[in-house]
């Protein structure tokens, strides 16, 4: 057996000199220059403004809510929202997509309000500018059932007043002049002048009216979409009709919220948080922050849901009668 061994490496003996000689400088190669993770890099400005440079991995999912750009800005989705997670699933994809397309800085936030009180989008629009204003310096005030679907709608920084991307013209569903709803841009430092939506439209609808004639009231300019030629195939609405829209007025509701609201605003939402959860969906993110609405009964009763209302009535009768022995 030794001397088949020999005969071998006798016979083959340049050949396994190269071979280990290959593996001795491919070490030393390696040694001197190591494989190193393939990154893109870009210069940004620091907090001094002195230029860095920063690297960033390739392959990032959902690049454009962790990137800085160089537009120096970042959206904030405000999403309203309440047990519409089914709905939130197809968002949250979509958005991500549509706005990385655009290279929009952005950050998808669900404010989900768990209390038992009725819906009131506006709070929840208020809540999520002071949750996201730390990171975020505008906002899309954004139902969860429209997305946009013509590339064209842009949601890049309002340079000049708030822009309506759900244009009258241009929405499924509402066509009137004053609409504001549906997907609306403000720049942050504009939403605290206006102070925010008032706090006052508990249930279904006039919460966005009552909002352009704030805008109207401090000057701010309205702009849409121009050139948009895609009609009623401009947005996908996805509300589920089986869901019914709460647009019942309750005690003196429909006096109490036909005039400008100049007492509430994003200055005297009240709320709290109960919990907070990243979740990601598919290539998308979203934090989903489940809230607690604070109502003042005094204020608005209205904000109670119907079943409840025997039960503040009676509370309310025998609060009456104790004041009456009081000054007797």
């Amino acid at each position: 057996m030794a001397r088949v061994l020999r005969r071998v490496f006798y016979k083959y003996r340049l050949f396994l000199f190269f071979i280990l000689m290959l593996t001795i400088i491919g070490s030393c190669f390696l040694a001197l220059y190591p494989i190193q993770e393939q990154k893109n890099t870009r210069e940004v400005k620091d907090d001094k403004g002195e230029n860095v440079v920063r690297e960033e991995t390739k392959n990032v999912i959902n690049k454009h809510e962790d990137e800085s750009p160089a537009t120096g800005h970042r959206l904030a989705v405000i999403v309203p929202f309440r047990d519409r997670f089914e709905e939130l699933m197809d968002f949250v994809p979509h958005m991500t997509k549509f706005l990385n397309a655009q290279k929009v800085h952005h950050k998808i936030f669900a404010i989900n309000q768990i209390d038992n009180y009725r819906f009131n989008r506006a709070s929840l629009i208020n809540i999520g500018f002071l949750e996201s204003k730390s990171q975020c310096d505008y906002i899309a005030m954004h139902d969860v059932d429209l997305l946009p679907l013509n590339p064209a709608l842009s949601y890049s920084y309002p340079e000049n007043g708030a822009f309506h991307v759900a244009a009258p013209e241009l929405h499924p569903l509402y066509h009137y002049k004053k609409f504001v709803g549906g997907i609306l841009l403000v720049k942050g430092s504009d939403f605290e002048k206006l102070n925010g939506l008032s706090n006052k439209y508990w249930g279904w609808g006039l919460e966005d009216d009552e909002f352009f004639v704030r805008m109207k009231k401090l000057g701010i300019t309205i702009t849409r979409p121009v050139g948009i030629t895609t009609g009623n195939q401009t947005f996908k609405h996805v509300h589920d009709r089986r869901r019914t829209r709460d647009k019942s007025r309750f005690f003196d509701q429909k006096e109490k919220t036909r005039r400008l609201d100049k007492i509430t605003g994003v200055n005297s939402v009240d709320y709290t948080v109960d919990s907070k959860h990243e979740l990601t969906i598919d290539d998308g993110c979203v934090t989903v922050i489940n809230v607690k609405l604070k109502c003042d009964l005094d204020f608005t009763p209205w904000c109670l849901m119907k079943e409840d209302h025997e039960v503040y009535l009676k509370l309310k009768e025998s609060q009456a009668n104790k004041n009456k022995i009081k000054k007797k």
